[in-house]
């Protein structure tokens, strides 16, 4: 590995960023969304926009498996699959422009979009528009683009959700399904513009096993706690987060 040495990897950062996953991973595994919340914007500010997004794509992807499998069956396909759509054509836009503009940038956007959802929250607002094909590729166009840019597109899918009028588990479900996705053509993206090094993959395989115990247990909490916590505690993380990372 070239001068790579067991004490220039696994450094403080290494430390934190396994923290961190783990925490984020207890989050992702109880509310179905959030994944990236904590772990991009702390592993930004440790390694920069690309890494950090090239890393929680690998880690994410490993660790919210298991959710896939458990929430298959109860998401509404019909509705997810629009936003998948939306996901797909925007995600590229937002990936060429995390690759071309300047990374100070990417980071002030990632807590200026992240602060934008929280203070919706703080508002009380909820979308109560209609929720056929066009509005859900829309909002799967509006997360793919901030994803590709910043790696926190979850916001956007997780406030339409959880104003919908469905029963909680299928909210889970349909977020968890739609962030898998949106994961996937992060990866992919962030993939074929290069970001991908030996150095990225490997801190990203040593954070991942965190992040997977942070999911499991989230999901066991998911599993134990009343349900009418679940939108409660999904709503705080989001306005938690986003005052969190804006102020940083």
């Amino acid at each position: 590995m070239d001068d790579l040495t067991i004490a220039n990897f696994f450094t403080v950062a290494l430390a934190t960023g396994f923290g961190v996953a783990m925490i984020n991973g207890l989050i992702h595994g109880y509310t179905g969304f959030g994944g990236a919340l904590l772990t991009v914007p702390v592993l930004t500010f440790l390694y920069g926009p690309v890494e950090a997004i090239g890393m929680v794509g690998i880690i994410s992807l490993i660790g919210a498996t298991q959710l896939v499998r458990e929430t298959a069956g109860q998401a509404q396909w019909r509705g997810v699959i629009p936003v998948c759509i939306g996901i797909a054509l925007l995600t590229p836009v937002g990936s060429w422009l995390l690759f071309n503009i300047d990374a100070d940038l990417v980071r002030r956007s990632m807590g200026g979009f992240i602060l934008v959802f929280a203070l919706i929250l703080l508002s009380g607002w909820t979308y109560r528009g209609p929720r056929g094909v066009l509005p859900s590729a829309l909002v799967g166009s509006v997360a793919g683009s901030i994803n590709g840019l910043t790696g926190v597109g979850g916001p956007p899918l997780a406030l339409y959700y959880l104003s919908s009028p469905q029963p909680v588990d299928v909210q889970r479900a349909n977020i968890v399904i739609c962030i898998i996705f949106l994961t996937i053509m992060m990866l992919t993206a962030i993939a074929v513009g290069g970001g991908y090094t030996k150095l990225v993959i490997m801190r990203a395989l040593v954070i991942t096993p965190a992040y997977i115990f942070g999911v499991w247990s989230g999901t066991r909490l998911f599993a134990l706690a009343p349900k009418s916590w679940f939108k409660k505690v999904a709503l705080i993380i989001l306005m938690i987060t986003g005052l969190t990372v804006s102020l940083a």
